[in-house]
């Protein structure tokens, strides 16, 4: 995210009239804090000025968390359309709508239930729709297949937060696992000791497997060849 301000590592207080932020200035503040707990006061402290002085630019947490989540789309590499196979695509926003979630945990709680949520929705998935437009999906259509990696996003950025707490402590989600299932009878589960590897496969792994069996079911309907889907 570019950056447009120069931060000292001491601010200092300042008396007078209160210093002008510009909105990018104060959207970018909130975005570099993170989303997830912010507050007004947390936000004013950090650009060196007034909770007072916030509310000039935003009459409330609300509405700069609403700004402040459709700012940060703005900064998001959306996948480029260069005409590759629409399964590719479709990919392609699986893994930046799973990185965007697993980057701000709060969207997974809060992002399709607020006014901000759906306006930062539409925005991606209108290009998405004109994408799949030219590769013969109607809008109907394309909204299904947006609905589709929309919940596996949610799902996959859900997997790699859960993988993320266990690396903060030099683990994995695997290492856990197997160690307290050898801990079991194993005569009290004789198929999840089969399926043990798989339980333990990565998020994208596992992402890869749902991605691959639903893409091939859609080329299927669409009468087109399933050898053109492959994993990632």
């Amino acid at each position: 995210m570019k950056s447009f301000i120069t931060r000292k590592e001491t601010k200092e207080t300042t008396y007078g009239r209160p210093r002008l932020l510009s909105h990018e200035e104060i959207l970018e503040s909130a975005v570099d804090l993170g989303l997830e707990g912010l507050t007004m006061k947390r936000l004013a402290s950090h650009l060196n000025v007034g909770t007072a002085t916030l509310y000039q630019y935003f009459d409330s947490r609300k509405s700069l968390m609403r700004a402040a989540a459709v700012y940060s789309l703005s900064d998001v590499p959306l996948p480029i359309d260069d005409g590759q196979h629409w399964s590719r695509l479709s990919r392609d926003y699986v893994y930046v709508i799973q990185n965007l979630l697993a980057e701000n945990p709060s969207f997974i709680h809060s992002y399709q239930y607020t006014d901000y949520g759906f306006e930062v929705q539409f925005q991606l998935i209108e290009k998405f729709l004109a994408s799949m437009s030219k590769r013969q999906f109607t809008p109907k259509k394309g909204m299904e297949l947006f609905n589709i990696i929309g919940m596996v996003a949610f799902a996959g950025a859900i997997e790699v937060t859960r993988q993320r707490e266990f690396e903060y402590n030099d683990e994995t989600m695997e290492d856990v696992a197997k160690r307290q299932f050898i801990r079991l009878n194993k005569k009290e589960f004789p198929y999840m000791a089969e399926a043990l590897n798989v339980f333990t496969q990565s998020p994208t792994s596992k992402l890869e497997v749902l991605l691959t069996s639903t893409f091939k079911s859609i080329a299927r309907e669409r009468g087109e060849n399933e050898s053109d889907i492959s994993a990632c």
